[in-house]
């Protein structure tokens, strides 16, 4: 299939499929007159690559994955526990956000506190 079509059968635009290929999570196939020919395992990379990313996992890292996976080096318990590594590292980064907001909330609560104190009017804001 030419880039057009795997732009609408993917979603993704032609200036992204041309950076996945730079960064080798992609393979074109070059035609007689030096098109670009995709494959229908593009179209599953692809898939797979905003899945991933969805997940937080990096372009680097799902490059990792799929040249393991093309080289048939990862086995599904190493992909568990990759999945597993992710999870924390995205848990760790919940548990900084929370006290992050904890943090916050105590200080709006007592410059609120302040403003009225001092006969401020404290501003609506948009409800969380």
């Amino acid at each position: 299939m030419n880039v057009g079509e795997l732009e609408r059968l993917s979603g993704v635009g032609r200036h992204t499929l041309r950076y996945y290929e730079q960064l080798g999570l992609i393979a074109a196939h070059r035609q007689a007159n030096n098109y670009r020919s995709y494959s229908e395992q593009t179209v599953i990379d692809l898939a797979f690559i905003q899945s991933a990313q969805s997940g937080g996992f990096s372009l680097a890292e799902i490059a990792d994955i799929l040249a393991a996976k093309r080289g048939n080096t990862i086995d599904c318990a190493q992909g568990a526990a990759l999945v597993a590594s992710k999870m924390a590292e995205i848990q760790a980064k919940i548990t900084t956000l929370q006290a992050a907001y904890v943090f916050l909330d105590a200080e709006r609560a007592k410059l609120e506190a302040s403003a009225i104190a001092n006969g401020l009017t404290i501003p609506d804001l948009p409800a969380i």
